[in-house]
């Protein structure tokens, strides 16, 4: 059964398990932000939220014993005493105005805070040591577009959690408040049964009770479905984008290839998987609707309905009927803050139950990586391979047990299957953690690992050229300087121009850019997978030339060939696809032959 259908035909009384339980796991998540290094401003944020929340009821407040003057003064035809309310009135609704703006000012204050701090505590933990790009190869929901739940779903979580729960507390408040006012207002009246006359005190609290907890029982049932819905919808939307975004990205290799059909194809699959979800969620929202439409157009007469007897028999003033009407309605108000609020609910919990499972993803992805493990560490002046053996996530070896040492300087070629090759290279630099043994890195080294598609942020081309390093820690004459030594001289001057760098160069330039920014860089190890593969021979013989020029005591690791002339790798390590039977060789290295 899948996730949204279980959760759709989950039994009401488990579904409030359910409910009880995510709202005690979002307490938990939400406690940090409210002891961290700036709890007191956001505390003082919070405080100043309730503070004026009550302050709202207050008005409301006013506002019914304002409402209850009026009518008697016009019931009593009272022009002195009417036009007094006026005044009354103009200072309510400025009360009213000042006291809701300040409200939103101090919740949108307190939400991007919170966002602020989940973005950053969260990005923190997702973009270092290559855990973003480990969480893409675990299996699970939480690595679906992890950019659009740091993006939307954190920004959701907390407004929403802001707007509702201020709502929530000022409709306790209003239902504490005008509970006792309508129960004061409500009188008694006698119930003749069997004979017996039972007086029934504050009889209009009972019935907005009754009201309120069939309206609200029936809203649940319409609604329930709409969790799962909201969350499957969000999930395809995401996808869709990601989809699209990816073909934007790979848009002149598709063109180039003929993939525009195949490409439009699946375009359109997620698309019709954006209708389903789409379709799902207006399933959930027109049963609200149905419901909430009726509630809400049966909740202005109903009161007067039950309370207008009392008056037209003489009991009650005009002024105590309005007064009581609108008491029943602020009481009614309050208790339908499940209705009013279930659609947003639902939104709410689907994004606290995305940001929730991927923060669980990151803090749990050493266990979700598995038991098979590559060793890493950093000691000696070496990189040493003791007994290293890859393999894919479902623990399957694809390469040959290698053990080898590479020492200082030594220029080494890493060659077989081109993709496990690259996951060696993966594993020595601790991106790739499947599989045995041991890798040992020089203790303090400065490791430089270039590859075929070199990252180039947007931005301005020094930065790209920096990159990681920041522009200010580079000097521009030394930027300009390596861009003409890489090949890439026409765009030397040019460091300030801004421009999308992975469109604007072709793949060889994107090489020579990676060339350049070693250069900035000054490593003295350097690992290199397929790092030429776009150039031609002559353009890969002048990087090579370049690295022996600029790091002659550099240690070079390279997958595929980086120069074409004789005597630039020292030796060749072998890297030998796994046997069918799966027997396990410690490989050899052999002295690179001239030729």
């Amino acid at each position: 059964m899948s996730q949204d259908t279980a959760a759709a035909s989950t039994p009401p009384m488990k579904g409030m398990t359910q409910h009880g339980r995510f709202l005690w796991r979002f307490i938990l998540f939400a406690r940090p932000f409210f002891s961290s290094g700036h709890k007191w401003r956001n505390r003082g944020w919070l405080a100043l939220i309730a503070a004026l929340t009550v302050a709202q009821v207050a008005v409301q407040v006013g506002l019914n014993s304002w409402s209850a003057r009026l009518y008697n003064a016009i019931e009593g035809r009272h022009l002195e005493a009417f036009l007094g309310l006026i005044t009354t009135f103009v200072l309510l609704l400025l009360a009213s105005i000042l006291v809701f703006s300040i409200t939103l000012y101090a919740k949108r204050r307190l939400e991007f805070a919170w966002r602020v701090w989940i973005t950053k505590n969260t990005l923190s933990v997702w973009m270092a040591q290559g855990r973003h790009y480990q969480l893409g190869l675990v299996a699970g929901e939480h690595g679906d577009n992890p950019d659009g739940r740091i993006a939307e779903d954190i920004r959701v979580t907390t407004e929403q959690a802001v707007e509702l729960g201020q709502a929530a507390f000022y409709c306790l408040l209003l239902f504490g408040t005008f509970v006792t006012v309508l129960w004061n207002l409500s009188g008694v009246i006698h119930v003749e049964i069997g004979g017996t006359v039972i007086p029934i005190p504050g009889f209009m609290v009972f019935v907005a009770l009754i009201y309120s907890a069939t309206g609200t029982s029936l809203a649940l049932w319409a609604g329930f479905p709409l969790v799962a819905a909201s969350n499957l919808r969000q999930t395809v939307e995401a996808n869709f984008r990601f989809g699209l975004a990816r073909a934007r990205e790979y848009s002149e290799s598709i063109a180039l290839i003929g993939g525009d059909t195949d490409e439009r194809t699946h375009l359109q699959e997620l698309l019709r998987g954006v209708r389903r979800g789409w379709e799902r969620q207006t399933y959930g929202l027109v049963r609200i609707i149905v419901f909430t439409t009726a509630y809400g157009v049966l909740a202005n007469p109903f009161p007067l309905l039950v309370a207008a007897p009392r008056y037209i028999m003489g009991l009650i003033s005009l002024g105590t009927l309005m007064q009581m009407a609108q008491a029943f309605s602020q009481v009614t108000a309050a208790l339908a803050f499940p209705v009013d609020n279930l659609s947003g609910l639902s939104l709410w919990r689907a994004s606290v139950e995305r940001v929730m499972a991927l923060q669980d993803a990151l803090n749990g992805l050493q266990e979700k990586l598995g038991a098979n493990r590559i060793e890493v560490q950093h000691e000696g002046n070496s990189l040493q391979l003791a007994g290293v053996r890859v393999m894919e996530h479902d623990a399957t070896p694809v390469m040959e047990e290698i053990t080898a040492e590479i020492g200082p300087g030594e220029h080494v070629s890493i060659e077989g299957v081109t993709p496990i090759c690259h996951k060696l290279i993966l594993a020595i630099a601790g991106l790739w953690p499947w599989g045995a043994g041991k890798v040992t890195l020089p203790a303090g080294a400065n490791i430089f690992i270039a590859t075929d598609r070199p990252y180039l942020p947007v931005g301005p081309l020094g930065e790209a050229v920096c990159y990681p390093m920041t522009l200010n820690a580079c000097v521009p004459d030394d930027i300009n300087s390596a861009l003409r030594r890489v090949g890439l001289g026409d765009w030397a001057g040019h460091l300030g121009a801004v421009e999308n760098w992975e469109t604007v160069f072709s793949v060889a330039q994107q090489q020579r850019l990676s060339f350049a920014r070693m250069l900035l860089h000054r490593p003295d190890w350097i690992l290199l997978s397929e790092a030429t593969n776009a150039l031609e021979p002559p353009a890969q013989r002048q990087m090579a030339e370049l690295l022996v020029k600029e790091f002659p005591s550099a240690t070079i690791v390279a997958v595929g060939r980086v120069g074409l002339f004789d005597g630039f790798f020292e030796r060749v390590l072998p890297v030998e696809a796994v046997t069918a039977a799966g027997g396990i060789a410690t490989a050899k290295t052999r002295v690179a032959m001239p030729g």
